[in-house]
């Protein structure tokens, strides 16, 4: 009997082999070095992990995904990102004459999900938003023109709440390693605060804020341990829909809505987080 597994595995050797690639080659070569008990509970292993994908219509791509999280399983954890900006730190503005500006924004995003199935996983996040940027002094001088601006303070504070699906795509049979695709729905609520001058010249301009916007966010995702995994995704993708209403020293001065897309690499919506499975 083990003479005669052993004719199969050096047939299936000799005829895949062509056809594979070098990773997937040297892959058999191990299994084919493991004694019998060994080859089948790792072929079991990998064939337990496999999702299959039906084909659309005719077409097979042919995509391999591993089961990355199982249905029934439960996520939560938060996001955060922060990035900031120092006019004295930067050296494509030193052809700026007396620039002082510095700027920085906060996101953190705790997040609750479910496994509808394996790899596609609902849920929600409550997040908060804060930006802060003052210009000290700004001055351009430029043949005819001669520009100065100082003393300017700009802040925001937004409160959002998301309905998010994720899909995964596992990409190792040991369920470590996924890409995830997430597309969103966002509410936003909050108000801005502009500012500029100083004593009797200051003008204090405040905004009510209210905004719905559609996303899309690809991201990568790492088991550091059994049930920990840490992230990192970015927007490439948004729909939105904006509503603002703005006083300025205490006197309705407008309203307006707004709305847009846009289709690029956002440096500040990339997210990193850390995710608990259970």
């Amino acid at each position: 009997m083990a003479a005669y597994k052993k004719h199969i595995w050096i047939l299936v050797v000799f005829v895949l082999t062509p056809f594979l690639s070098v990773s997937s080659q040297k892959r058999l070569k191990q299994i084919f070095a493991q004694p019998d008990s060994a080859k089948i509970s790792s072929f079991a292993f990998e064939e337990d992990s496999l999702i299959r994908t039906p084909g659309i219509g005719r077409f097979d791509r042919g995509i391999t995904n591993y089961r990355f999280a199982p249905k029934g399983q439960i996520l939560f954890g938060v996001t955060f990102s922060y990035a900031d900006f120092d006019s004295k730190e930067s050296s494509l503005l030193m052809v700026l004459k007396d620039f002082d500006c510095s700027g920085h924004t906060v996101k953190i995003n705790p997040f609750f999900g479910y496994f509808i199935r394996d790899n596609i996983a609902i849920g929600v996040k409550l997040g908060y938003e804060r930006s802060q940027a003052e210009l000290g002094n700004l001055s351009v001088d430029i043949d005819d023109i001669d520009l100065s601006m100082k003393n300017m303070r700009l802040s925001s504070d937004l409160l959002v709440g998301t309905f998010f699906h994720r899909s995964y795509v596992g990409l190792d049979a040991g369920k470590r390693l996924g890409l995830f695709s997430e597309t969103s729905l966002s509410v936003k609520l909050g108000n801005s605060r502009f500012s500029r001058g100083i004593g009797e010249e200051l003008s204090d301009t405040r905004t009510s804020i209210g905004e719905l916007q559609l996303g899309f966010s690809p991201g990568m995702a790492v088991f550091i341990m059994n049930n920990v995994s840490t992230e990192v995704s970015f927007g490439v993708l948004g729909v939105k829909f904006r509503k603002e209403s703005q006083k300025t020293n205490g006197e309705e001065t407008g309203s307006w809505r707004k709305s847009g897309a846009n289709f690029k690499i956002n440096l500040l919506n990339i997210n990193l987080g850390i995710t608990i499975h259970i």
